[in-house]
């Protein structure tokens, strides 16, 4: 059987990005969701929203609806593995409305927006796995499988919202640079914690990373771990690795009961993509689907709300113009281009002086860090920029960490 339907707008993916971007095109146009999902999956990890994912909530009239799902943060203690203070790090000193940050379960903010989405009139397709998609002068044609049944729809405008590995991507055969990233993580939510209502904190030691931050009703941590260590760390039991945080972190040990086993813990082996061209006649690509970037800065759903935020501005123009070209869909890249690269960056260069077996990177690493808090016009340039507020450091700035 075969199921046909007419939109606006298609939207493949249905996560953070792809239903933001519904919410802001759903009240003006017939928008479709496509979601490889039955449904919201309950997430086994936190996300920090940062100033310039808040303020791009806030552009899409959803901050409101966000914000009581969230743990409000303005400081994060940075501390060596041994407990020795590096950097106090104050989100309250930068000028901006939303100088803090917000900590919430992935899944939960999902479930805001799908209301939101099917509120303002947007309507998802779950269950279903994108195909397929053909390019017209007048249309976009896709085709997705949802169970036994074929499903083609047709478009003005289709956008990839899916992930680092992007079918639509792949489907519009646009050149595109991946590479694994060196560090990869743990991630999981552990029970509340008192002591971090205030401060969330992070600790550092050669080969080591972890930090933890309040969520509603728990804790979110995450732990760096070299490559090639996730079997090392598995064989050494659940138990032990408890231990490993609690000897870290004393104060964890209770919250840590409620991970029972192994599946309570996602393991990630985070990817770094690039992607020459982020639109297409008809077609448009954002957050990790066109620049996936290390954990390091927490931006990646950051970077992907503005993307929504601009692209969804960029369609409007293109609706009420009639141009769907590639031509007029760049503005939204020649927009978002420069800030993501420098993310992408400078996620980079901190993941290799913060979570590095190197030694002189490691020293490194601490001395920037103790700097930065040391300085509040360091700290405010280096919270600016990891904040997602700024595109560039001068040559000035990159000197003053280091010197």
């Amino acid at each position: 059987m075969t199921i046909t339907g007419s939109y606006d707008i298609a939207i493949v993916g249905g996560g953070v990005g792809g239903l933001a971007l519904g919410c802001a095109l759903a009240e003006k146009h017939h928008v479709l969701i496509i979601e490889a999902r039955p449904g919201i999956v309950p997430s086994k990890r936190g996300l920090s929203l940062q100033a310039n994912g808040l303020e791009a909530l806030q552009k899409l009239d959803l901050l409101d609806r966000v914000t009581p799902i969230g743990g409000k943060t303005s400081h994060v203690a940075c501390y060596e593995i041994d407990g020795t203070l590096l950097a106090d790090l104050d989100y309250s000193i930068l000028d901006h409305p939303y100088n803090y940050l917000l900590t919430l379960v992935p899944s939960e903010l999902e479930r805001v927006l799908r209301n939101e989405f099917s509120r303002r009139g947007g309507e998802i397709q779950e269950s279903t796995s994108f195909k397929e998609v053909v390019v017209h002068h007048d249309s976009v044609k896709l085709r997705a499988q949802c169970n036994a049944s074929s499903l083609e729809f047709s478009a003005s405008i289709i956008v990839g919202a899916d992930g680092e590995n992007s079918r639509v991507r792949n489907g519009l055969r646009l050149p595109t640079k991946i590479r694994e990233c060196p560090d990869h993580f743990l991630f999981m939510l552990a029970g509340p914690l008192d002591v971090l209502q205030e401060k969330a904190r992070q600790y550092f030691g050669l080969g080591k990373m972890v930090g933890f931050f309040p969520v509603p009703e728990g804790t979110y941590i995450f732990y760096y771990l070299p490559t090639g260590r996730i079997n090392d760390l598995k064989a050494r039991g659940l138990d032990r690795f408890k231990t490993d945080l609690t000897n870290i972190m004393p104060e964890i040990s209770g919250p840590l009961d409620s991970l029972t086993s192994w599946d309570d813990i996602v393991y990630v082996a985070p990817k770094r993509v690039g992607v020459r061209h982020w639109v297409t006649d008809r077609a448009a690509l954002l957050g990790d689907a066109v620049h996936a970037v290390d954990p390091s800065w927490a931006q990646g759903a950051n970077m992907t709300l503005q993307d929504a935020s601009v692209l969804a501005n960029t369609i409007e123009r293109c609706f009420q113009s009639s141009d769907f070209s590639a031509n007029r869909m760049k503005a939204y890249e020649n927009a978002r281009r420069k800030q993501t690269t420098f993310v992408q960056r400078q996620s980079d260069r901190t993941a290799r002086l913060t979570t590095t077996e190197n030694r002189f990177n490691y020293w490194l690493g601490k001395r920037i860090i103790r700097k930065t808090g040391r300085n509040k016009t360091l700290m405010r340039t280096a919270l600016k920029a990891s904040a997602g507020l700024s595109d560039h450091f001068s040559i000035r700035e990159q000197l003053r960490f280091i010197i």
